[in-house]
Formats: C-alpha cells, sequence, structure tokens
C-alpha cells in the first residue's frame, strides 16, 4: 500500500447503517460545523456479503445478484481487524481513546479487544460525544427498511430527545471505533447511534470560500476523502443508505443540498427534541411547524432547512452548499418516458425503495432550479433557459429521470472543477455557467451523471470510466437534441416577437415581469453587439439578430419530426411556453453561428465528429505526459486491493495527479464509440437506454456492460469478439490503441476544412512582410465564419503547433475572434499561445488565472516551464493573491509546481 491509496475502513462485511438523521450548524466565523448525526444500524445480511441488496429474506437469484470482486470481499470481512493508521501517521499513539462520561473502563483494553466494534470512516472531525439511543415504543423498521420513506422533518428532534446512554470510542485519523462493554456481536450492537461532533476548519471535505459578491459561502468539492471530514459514515460505495438532514443558518442564506424535494423550511431542531415521545410518520405536509405558524419557535436570525432522500445511495453522494444567494425557479420538465417493452427487464434488483423507474411514479414532474450570486444574474439567464430543454432531451434519449428534482448552483471561482453532479443537484464552475455553448454541453455531461455515476454506480472506484465514459458520450447526444429545440422555439418566436412584446415577458427567475422599456433597451444593446463586428465567434452578445435561420433552412427543419414541449407536451410550432420562454433569451442563441445559417442535425453530427477529434489530441497528450499506472480503465482486474492487516484500499484514491487526468473520461467514451460503430449507433443507444432499466440502482463493474453488450448482439460474439478481448484491449492496457488513432486522429468534415482555411490563411499572414491591418479587412471577407467555437479551438491547436508566431500575427488574431469574449477552452488554448509565443500583453493569463481557476492549473506548468523570469513572476503573483481561496488539490499541486515538495 503506498500513501496515495485511500484505506476503506468500515466493517460493512459485519453491520450495515441503514438510515442516518443528519443535523448542521454552520458557524461562518469559525469555518466550523457543529454537528449531530443519528444513525440506524443493523447486521449484515448474507446477500449483501456475497454482493447482493436484500435487506430482509433473500428474493434475488444469482443472475441478479452483482457479484464483488473476491479480494475487496474479503476485506470487508477482515475489518473486524483492528485497522493500521493512516498514510504518514507514526503509530496508534494518535489514537484518542475515549470512554464514556461518568462512566469508568472497567476491563481497560482487555475489554475492547473481545468486545464487536463498529468502524466508521471519517477524517479532521472533533467528536464531542457518543451514545445508544433508546428505540423503546419505536417500530425500527420504518428506520431500518428504505421500502418506508423517511420524510418526518420533526424526527431528528424526536429522537434527540429520547434516552441517550454514553459508549465507549476512540478517534483515529481515518476512522471512529465505537463499543459497548459486553456487545461480542454485531447482532446485539445498539441499532440507533448518536455521535455528536464538530467538523474543523482544515477538513477536506468543506471548502469556507468567499463568492463572486465577496461574501463567505461552503460547499462540499468532491474531496478525495469524500465526506469523511463533514461526518462520520461507512464510505465504500457498496454501504447504501437513505438520510435525512436539518442546516440552521441565518436567515440571510439558502442551502441547497442533494434531496428529493425543495427544501422545507423549518423551526431549527431543540437540543433536547420532546422529551422522549416516539417518532411520527406522518405525511411530510403534515408534521412540518412552518414559523409563522408557530411564533416564538425560531429565533428571528435562523432559520433550518430540511431535505430528505428515499433513494438508496453511497452517503460519499451527498452535497451542500450555503450561501448568500438568490434563487430561480425555472420552468417544470414532464417525465417523457415510455414503459420499456414487456420483459425487457423485469422487476428493479436493487435496494427496495420508492423507485422512480417504477410506472406509478412517472407522474411525478421534474421541478428545476437555479442558484447563483446576485452578481451572476445576467450571465446566467441563457443558462437558466437551456436547462428544461437539456433535461427534456436527456429523458427522451435515456427514459425517466432518476431523480425527483434538479437543482443547478454556479460555484465561486475557486471550485476545482467544471461540473460535479449529485442526486437531485449540480455543482457548475462560473466558467461554463455563461452564455456560451461548452456551459451547455458541459451541463449535458453532468445531467447524464443522473442514470450514469448516481442511479448507476460504479462497484469498484477505480473504475471510473463506467460514470465518466458514459457521461461523455452521452454529452453530445443531449446537447444536440437540447440545442434544436433551443435553437427551433427561437427561429419560431422571432418572427411573433413584436406580436408578443406587449404581453408580459418571462424570465427564468419566478417567471418574473420585465417592463416594455426593458424589453427595449434590451433590443438596442443586440442591435449595437451586432452591428460591432462582423466574425461570426466575436462576443457572447454579438450572436444576436443576424444569425437567424434562412428561409431554406426552416423548411428543411420543418421537415423533421418536431420533439413535444418538455413542458406541455404539445407539438405545436407556436405553443405558449416555448414562446414566452423564448422572449427571455434576448439575443443569446445556444451556438454562435454565422449569418444566414441556421442550426441543423447535420452541422451538430459535423460538431461530434469534430469534438471526438479534439478528445482524440488530449487523450494523445495526457497519454504522453502522465504514467502508465494512470491509463488504465480497470487497474485493479476485477481484484480487490488488501493490505495485509485485511483493509481495504482504493488504487491512487489520494493521487493528486489523477485529479488532473481525464482519461477515464476519453478512453471511456471511444470504447463506447468503438462499440457503437460495430453495431450502429440508433442500435447501441436503445441498447443503453435498457441497460439503464436493468442495472438502475445498483453498483456495476465493467463486465456487467460488456457481458450485456455481448448478450444484445450475439452475432458479434459468433464473429470472434469476446468479453475477455474486450477488456485487455481497451480497460487493461495503458496508452493508445489501433482503434482510437484509426478512428479519430484523422477525421475530414465541412468543420475541418473551414479549419483549414483559417490555419493556411493564417500561415500565409505570418509569413508575409505585409502584415497589415488591410489585410486582416480582407480576410473578414475571404474567410468563411466559423460555426462553433470548438473550431477555434483546433485551430489555436494548429497554431500551437508551428514553430513560431509573430506578435503582430498574435495580435490581429486577437482582435479578429475577440479572444477573451470566447468560451473557457478557447481562452485556454489562446493563453497557451500568448505564453508559448513570449506576447508582451499577460493580462488575459493573469485574469485566466484569476477567474478560471477549474482550468488554470495546467497554465501555471506552462508558465514555469518556459523559462521566462516574467512568467514565472506572474504565476508567483497570481499564486499569492489566491492560494488562501484555491481548491485544495489545485493549491497543493502549484505549490509543488513552483517550490517543489
Amino acid at each position: 500500500m503506498s500513501s496515495q491509496d485511500l484505506p476503506l475502513l468500515s466493517n460493512i462485511g459485519d453491520i450495515r447503517a441503514r438510515h442516518y438523521l443528519l443535523q448542521l450548524h454552520p458557524n461562518f466565523h469559525s469555518k466550523v460545523m457543529r454537528g449531530k448525526v443519528i444513525i440506524f444500524f443493523e447486521p449484515t445480511t448474507p446477500c449483501e456479503r456475497l454482493g447482493g441488496c436484500c435487506t430482509r429474506e433473500c428474493s434475488c437469484d444469482e443472475s441478479q445478484r452483482p457479484a464483488a470482486p473476491t479480494g475487496m470481499l474479503a476485506g470487508l470481512r477482515a475489518h473486524r481487524r483492528p485497522p493500521p493508521p493512516p498514510p504518514d501517521s507514526d503509530s496508534d499513539s494518535d489514537e484518542e481513546v475515549q470512554p464514556p462520561q461518568d462512566s469508568p473502563v472497567q476491563d481497560g483494553q482487555n475489554s475492547k479487544d473481545k468486545d464487536f466494534e463498529v468502524v466508521l470512516d471519517c477524517c479532521d472531525i472533533r467528536v464531542r460525544g457518543v451514545s445508544e439511543v433508546s428505540s423503546e415504543g419505536v417500530e425500527l423498521e420504518r428506520y431500518l427498511d428504505p421500502q418506508h420513506q423517511r420524510v418526518c422533518p420533526s424526527a431528528v428532534s424526536l429522537w434527540c430527545g429520547r434516552r441517550h446512554t454514553p459508549l465507549h470510542y476512540t478517534v483515529s485519523p481515518w476512522c471512529i471505533k465505537i463499543w459497548k462493554p459486553g456487545i461480542r456481536e454485531a447482532q446485539g450492537f445498539p441499532r440507533v447511534v448518536c455521535i455528536d461532533y464538530e467538523t474543523t476548519p482544515q477538513g477536506k471535505s468543506l471548502l469556507w470560500r468567499s463568492d463572486q459578491d465577496g461574501n463567505t459561502c461552503v460547499f462540499t468539492p468532491a474531496a478525495a476523502i469524500n465526506n469523511r471530514s463533514l461526518l462520520p459514515y461507512q464510505d465504500p460505495p457498496s454501504a447504501m443508505a437513505t438520510w435525512q438532514a436539518w442546516v440552521t443558518v441565518g436567515r440571510d442564506k439558502i442551502v441547497s443540498m442533494t434531496g428529493d424535494a425543495r427544501p422545507l423550511q423549518c423551526p431549527p431542531p431543540g437540543e433536547d427534541g420532546t422529551g422522549g415521545d416516539p417518532p411520527t410518520h406522518k405525511p411530510l405536509e403534515e408534521c412540518c411547524c412552518a414559523p409563522d405558524q408557530e411564533e416564538g419557535l425560531v429565533r428571528p436570525s435562523t432559520m433550518c432547512y430540511y431535505y430528505h432522500t428515499t433513494m438508496v445511495l453511497p452517503i460519499a453522494t451527498i452535497a451542500i452548499a450555503i450561501g448568500r444567494w438568490e434563487v430561480e425557479t425555472l420552468s417544470t420538465v414532464l417525465p417523457r418516458a415510455k414503459p420499456p417493452e414487456s420483459g425487457s427487464s423485469g422487476s428493479c434488483r436493487h435496494y427496495r425503495y420508492p423507485c422512480h423507474q417504477d410506472p406509478d411514479n412517472w407522474s411525478y414532474q421534474t421541478p428545476l432550479t437555479l442558484v447563483y450570486p446576485p452578481s451572476c444574474a445576467r450571465a446566467v439567464k441563457p443558462l437558466g433557459c437551456f436547462l428544461p430543454h437539456a433535461l427534456a432531451a436527456a429523458t427522451r434519449l435515456l427514459g425517466v429521470y432518476p431523480c425527483r428534482r434538479l437543482e443547478v448552483v454556479v460555484l465561486p471561482q475557486c471550485f476545482g472543477s467544471l461540473g460535479l453532479a449529485s442526486p437531485n443537484l449540480i455543482f457548475l464552475s462560473p466558467t461554463v455557467a455563461i452564455d456560451d455553448p461548452s456551459a451547455f454541453i458541459r451541463l449535458a455531461h453532468e445531467i447524464s451523471h443522473a442514470w450514469f455515476g448516481i442511479v448507476i454506480g460504479a462497484q469498484d472506484w477505480t473504475e471510473e470510466w463506467l460514470s465518466e465514459g458514459f457521461a461523455t458520450y452521452m454529452e453530445d447526444s443531449i446537447y444536440s437534441e437540447a440545442a434544436l429545440a433551443y435553437h427551433r422555439a427561437r427561429c419560431n418566436t422571432s418572427a411573433t416577437t413584436k406580436a408578443t412584446r406587449a404581453s408580459p415577458r418571462c424570465s427564468p427567475k419566478n417567471h418574473s415581469q420585465e417592463s416594455d422599456a426593458e424589453a427595449g433597451e434590451d433590443e438596442d444593446e443586440d442591435e449595437g453587439a451586432a452591428g460591432d463586428t462582423n466574425s461570426s465567434i466575436g462576443t457572447r452578445p454579438r450572436a444576436a439578430k443576424d444569425n437567424g435561420a434562412s428561409q431554406d433552412d426552416d423548411d428543411d427543419d420543418d421537415d423533421d419530426v418536431r420533439e413535444p414541449c418538455y413542458k406541455c407536451e404539445s407539438t405545436k410550432a407556436l405553443c405558449g411556453c416555448v414562446m414566452v420562454e423564448s422572449l427571455a433569451l434576448g439575443a443569446s442563441l445556444p451556438l454562435k453561428l454565422s449569418s444566414g445559417h441556421g442550426l441543423t442535425r447535420d452541422s451538430l453530427e459535423q460538431l461530434s465528429d469534430l469534438r471526438a477529434h479534439l478528445k482524440y489530441r488530449t487523450l494523445a497528450s495526457e497519454v504522453e505526459h502522465s504514467t502508465e499506472e494512470l491509463q488504465t480503465l480497470r487497474p485493479m482486474q476485477g481484484e480487490g486491493l488488501v493490505g495485509s492487516d485485511g483493509v481495504s484500499y482504493v488504487k491512487n484514491g489520494l493521487n493528486p495527479e489523477k485529479t488532473f487526468l481525464q482519461v477515464h473520461y476519453l478512453k471511456g467514451y471511444f470504447l463506447l464509440k468503438y462499440l457503437s460503430q460495430l453495431v450502429g449507433r440508433d442500435k447501441f443507444d436503445a441498447m443503453l437506454r435498457e441497460y439503464v432499466s436493468v442495472f438502475h440502482g445498483q453498483l456495476v463493474l465493467s463486465s456487467h456492460i460488456l457481458e450485456y453488450f455481448l448478450k444484445t448482439f450475439p452475432h458479434l460474439e459468433a464473429e470472434g469478439l469476446t468479453q475477455e478481448a474486450l477488456m485487455e484491449e481497451w480497460l487493461h492496457q495503458p496508452g493508445l490503441n489501433e482503434e482510437i488513432t484509426d478512428m479519430f486522429g484523422d477525421l475530414s468534415n465541412e468543420l475541418f476544412e473551414q479549419v483549414g482555411q483559417h490555419l493556411k490563411f493564417w500561415e500565409h499572414f505570418d509569413k508575409s512582410k505585409k502584415r497589415s491591418g488591410q489585410t486582416i479587412k480582407r480576410a473578414k471577407v475571404q474567410l468563411e465564419p466559423f460555426l462553433f467555437p470548438d473550431q477555434l479551438v483546433l485551430l489555436l491547436e494548429h497554431l500551437l503547433e508551428l514553430p513560431k508566431v509573430y506578435k503582430r500575427t498574435l495580435r490581429q488574431i486577437n482582435e479578429y475572434y475577440g479572444m477573451w469574449a470566447q468560451c473557457g477552452d478557447v481562452r485556454h488554448r489562446w493563453c497557451e499561445l500568448i505564453i508559448k509565443s513570449d506576447y508582451e500583453d499577460l493580462q488575459q493569463v493573469e485574469r485566466f488565472l484569476l477567474e478560471d481557476q477549474a482550468m488554470g492549473v495546467y497554465l501555471y506548468g506552462e508558465l514555469i516551464i518556459s523559462r521566462n523570469v516574467k512568467h514565472r513572476r506572474l504565476a508567483e503573483q497570481v499564486f499569492g493573491k489566491i492560494q488562501e481561496d484555491m481548491d485544495e488539490t489545485a493549491r497543493m499541486t502549484v505549490f509543488s509546481m513552483l517550490y517543489g515538495e
């Protein structure tokens, strides 16, 4: 084992946590959350030990049970041994042994060795006390069996008010161990345990930062240690449970969190509850007392946000964000799934909970909300308009949305990822949460994680491609479907804009009305922006009025089958929902189109090919500059990583280099593209939809999808294609295989040809002795405008491959394309070109490092390896300004680049 492997210490082979009641009180001054978690335990069932999910009598056969790796199960059974100290820890002397208060330890360490222990994963938390909670008079089945919906918002107060008996515990850097003297087996361990604790400022599961408006906020950044410094819990992926959460904050803040429904604002739960009355199980709407109904229960300055979930999931999927932000209610999306064909999927194979795939639940609509700092209101408006189309497109392609709602939160610039999907919740970096095509494609990627990553998860965390590769594969299809509907709505509405301006304009924010004067101002701004450039890629607002589709394009588009409206399901060209919401878009379109060209399915297919080629170039670069150990999609090859002490580990789970690699995204994507080409895209996508229907709610391995693929298309196996061959060539080998290079190393279509024209022009211009402005003016007439920013990304990559580009040429390129107004991918490549060419103006590089921190780490490396004193000084200055606010992994990586280990 190495210091970069993540230990999994929870003894889930013996005992399982079925449900969590989590109470949090964040303190923004001390950057600490006071927490209390009540956990409901039950011995692990024989079915679960074999990799199944039956919590009562086993009802599944061998064909339904996803067998876990042998080594992994052995490690889980061995967890009863005392766990070792984490890497870099000196000895077991770091453990803090705590006997119950007012209860001396009778047998000392000997008693501890004999008694059964519950081991929970945690890190950087201070435990204040652990106690057994009396369950006398309570029907515990309602908390232990996931078939029962645990939604009562009074539950935490009621359980806190029951009799508590202190338990023994020890806290070490990687876990907490709890035992009750005299209890030797899991069967006799207390069913309900309360842990009183608080987080620490250095805990990596929470980031306390300032948002774009300078206000303090806190959020979970998807740390390598998952949620271990947020609460003690069982972290192995198969330790799935449900939870309820109560978060008390000041009234000036809002709480976004994973949960089935929009938050219920309740009185803050009392410390002592209600004197031990048994918990109730009334419906949600019947058992909450709103603060204005019960005066005096809530201090004027605080409010409690209540969330709950009914889907059984790993606790690592809990996400939370708190800040002084705006919340916009968007249009509700209707479920568009159709029943699976008879006999195609059979009964659900997951833990028994109210499954959203069940036909009885298809009537649920999907509420949408958008959360952001107030200063971002205008920037995120198009994203809010596009979101309903994206979710509707995803449900058409993949089936019913597996979660009950969707909330998108725009996080501060220090957020270390471009996006992060959790159940019912998506975090976005401000880099992509703007009126920009890349933002919408990234949104499509995160939405697809609801199917691949959440409702179907990886049983082995090292097989990340099962979520990231699938999401990368689906993002283009979801985006294309959504972009067509979005663009069609805009075009249909433009013809009737004047007639509808007299009616209230609708924005995503609660469908608020705007005045005619404001509408006029927007129109004037759009016209001015549109007339300011002849470039098709210019600044984002310039997409305005010269980008409508021609009459011929409209006629062609009408020949396609019109998708129903995501809101009212109407197939009419001008339904009221689409018309009103399209007016809110102003001049914004999903793509920056050249004048006179409409968005077509063919152009989007060409875009998908171009993006595949860009992915190939990225993967080839990563393979060249990373270790082979991090280049395989199935590094454990079906075996668990178990130490000599019996503890399981996640290989490279703490390796910071892995955080910045896209190998699992890209190689997984190319594997799925390869499989789709073998049988045809339509047939393959239909198979994926059935795969979701069969495996939803389960943890899977790479073998499951390959086996299901070959079972669906048996003629391939008859032709000699085997699961073993696919695994060996695609999953076990590092680097690029021949199929990837053959498929995407050299592609050509109209979009590539346009890039070639631009490249040839700039190469000629760079060699010319007369690099004048007149030449640029002629170029604006001669060059065919780009349709997509991805073309500009490819152009910049080609320019980066040239030995040298003169600074005068760079100035003209900057002016011609309006580089700083482009998407993050374009600006990133542009900054690389500035650094390589030693361009005198480094302001754009500095601004990128400050405002696009999710993409900026690589640029620090470019500044340093250039060996230019000016470049290194800039890197040190920017790092000095923002290091306290940076994502912890990014900060450590950049620090290492600048100053060594």
